[in-house]
């Protein structure tokens, strides 16, 4: 009897082991999500000592009473629980290895987030060079040094927030770290009590034990189920612990990334709003540019007007339309859409060789006719009607103007001259006449080859001449006109014009009359003469024998 009642407590003694062991695994599967993996791996070796224990024990009892069968039972029972608290340690693992998986997936997005920072930051950067540049360029504009200001301040405030969003992250992993260092001290604690109480369970079932022979197995039964009941009741509070805490994770980095997106939000706006601002001031500084440049030309002007020198407006010119007052003929064969070629009526009459130059296509000469008109008389019926249907025409006179022409200064011309000038070189093709200057509908001013200056205005009745004294020209002359529009402010100054032969001013100037047209026209009349004209559109290829440079305003005038 002493004998099965040691053997019993031995197995009592067993059991009750086993059921402590399986307390502490399951109190060490509660906290699996703080433990790490080398504390895993020894619960599982004392899990695996346990069962040999227990296997051991069960063999070497080596008895075969009802208790021992009883406490075999309860082992087996014991044993199936250990595999089922093995199981739900695997799944908690499992729920750790996805929780670890989401920290990781947070993190990789964090430092997506922080790229992006980065990134928009760049931009600022090179927003705030191209600031630079632009107060570079217009260092004496107050607004622009506000607007650097301002970006500076931005950038201040984004590392600003930068650390304190780091600074935060830091605090939370450390707060996290202490709650897990504290968790886990706390169920290390919580182990060594329920050794102890263990412990003390233990002597008191042997104390039982040999009091109480019969209500053992009850007694145990009743124990085995409220280590059940417990088990069970922790297995739920873990999992409900587990998943609250998820949520918090789930929340604060929810949180997190709602207001990354807001920052990065408000940097786009911000990064908008500086674009507009930097083109607003290159639209403003553009503008300034232009001020200035009109300011300076207006500075010239003035310093032309200063020291009484017009300056000099180069337009780009051609010669194109043809008058229809004198015409080659009747049929007007050559006009100003057809300007090459010859009369077909045998008139002498100009064509446009081309942009500057023009040629005098001269009529049958006068000998010519008279040998035809002897030889009208000398042949017979036949012949002479053959010779008479000769069409020998005459030479004709041609007045033409240029494509462009020149307009008078308006109001904004207030301190700026203009001064319009081109020059012609005479080539005889038979002793007529040839004149040039300028005409509107209204009034003409001519220079005639026989040294004569002629003007008609509405203001005369008739037309005025001016004889140039002792005047000569020779073929290859380079005869010059110019047409000078002083500023609008000085009511002292009339438009006037002047002309030039091989590089020389010639006679007096001619004041116009104000109340003609606007605008004047480049104007030719030819008779038997070619011309080859300079309208200064490449002055450096082809410069003007008058040195346009040295023109001072006209004081001396015929009218």
């Amino acid at each position: 009897m002493k004998k099965q009642l040691e053997e019993w407590s031995f197995c009592t003694n067993s059991s009750d082991n086993i059921n402590n062991s399986n307390k502490i695994e399951e109190e060490s599967n509660s906290s699996i999500v703080v433990v790490d993996k080398e504390k895993e791996e020894g619960l599982k070796e004392e899990s695996l000592n346990i069962k040999d224990k227990i296997f051991e024990t069960s063999f070497d009892c080596g008895t075969s009473c009802g208790s021992c069968y009883l406490s075999k039972n309860i082992i087996n029972s014991l044993l199936q629980r250990i595999e089922k608290l093995e199981e739900t340690n695997i799944n908690n693992k499992e729920n750790c290895q996805n929780i670890e998986g989401q920290f990781a997936e947070n993190a990789v997005k964090t430092k997506n987030f922080e790229k992006i920072i980065q990134q928009k930051d760049v931009k600022i950067n090179l927003l705030e060079i191209k600031k630079q540049m632009t107060d570079m360029k217009a260092d004496h504009y107050e607004h622009l040094v506000e607007i650097q200001n301002e970006i500076k301040q931005i950038k201040t405030e984004n590392e600003a927030n930068i650390k304190i969003m780091k600074q935060k992250n830091k605090e939370k992993y450390q707060q996290l770290e202490t709650e897990n260092k504290n968790k886990i001290e706390n169920l290390e604690k919580i182990i060594e009590e329920k050794e102890v109480k263990i412990n003390s369970i233990s002597e008191d079932i042997k104390q039982c034990m040999n009091k109480l022979e019969v209500d053992n197995d009850q007694k145990i039964i009743l124990f085995q189920k409220e280590i059940t009941n417990k088990l069970e009741q922790q297995d739920k509070e873990n999992c409900q612990s587990l998943e609250l805490k998820i949520q918090k994770i789930e929340e604060e980095n929810n949180d997190k990334i709602t207001n990354l997106e807001k920052i990065i939000e408000q940097k786009d706006e911000k990064i908008n709003l500086l674009e507009g601002e930097v083109k607003k001031a290159e639209e403003t500084i553009n503008a300034l540019n232009k001020k200035i440049d009109n300011l300076t030309e207006e500075q010239e002007h003035l310093f032309n007007v200063i020291i009484k020198k017009p300056k000099y407006t180069q337009i780009k010119n051609k010669w194109k339309y043809f008058d229809n007052i004198r015409k080659c003929c009747e049929d007007n064969c050559v006009n100003t859409k057809t300007p090459t070629g010859k009369c077909k009526n045998g008139n002498g009459f100009i064509e446009i060789i081309n942009n500057t130059d023009i040629k005098y296509n001269k009529c049958i000469e006068e000998g010519i006719r008279k040998i035809l008109s002897a030889a009208f008389l000398s042949y017979s019926a036949e012949c002479c009607f053959s010779i008479k249907n000769i069409n020998l025409g005459e030479n004709k006179r041609a007045h033409f103007d240029a494509e462009i022409r020149l307009n008078k200064p308006k109001n904004k011309c207030n301190f700026a001259s203009l001064f319009y000038y081109y020059e012609i070189k005479i080539k005889k093709e038979g002793p007529e006449y040839s004149a040039f200057g300028f005409r509107n509908t209204k009034e003409y001013i001519l220079l005639e080859n026989n040294g004569y200056i002629c003007y008609e205005s509405p203001s005369n009745t008739a037309e005025i001449s001016f004889q140039i004294p002792s005047f000569s020209w020779k073929d290859g002359d380079v005869f010059g006109c110019g047409l000078v529009f002083p500023p609008t402010k000085m009511l002292e100054k009339n438009s006037y014009v002047f002309f030039t032969q091989n590089g020389n001013q010639i006679g007096k100037a001619i004041l116009l009359n104000e109340e003609s047209d606007d605008y004047y026209e480049l104007y030719l009349s030819l008779y038997s003469h070619s011309i080859e004209a300079n309208f200064g559109n490449d002055l450096e290829a082809k410069p003007y024998c008058f040195d346009i440079s040295k023109h001072l305003f006209a004081e001396e005038f015929y009218n």
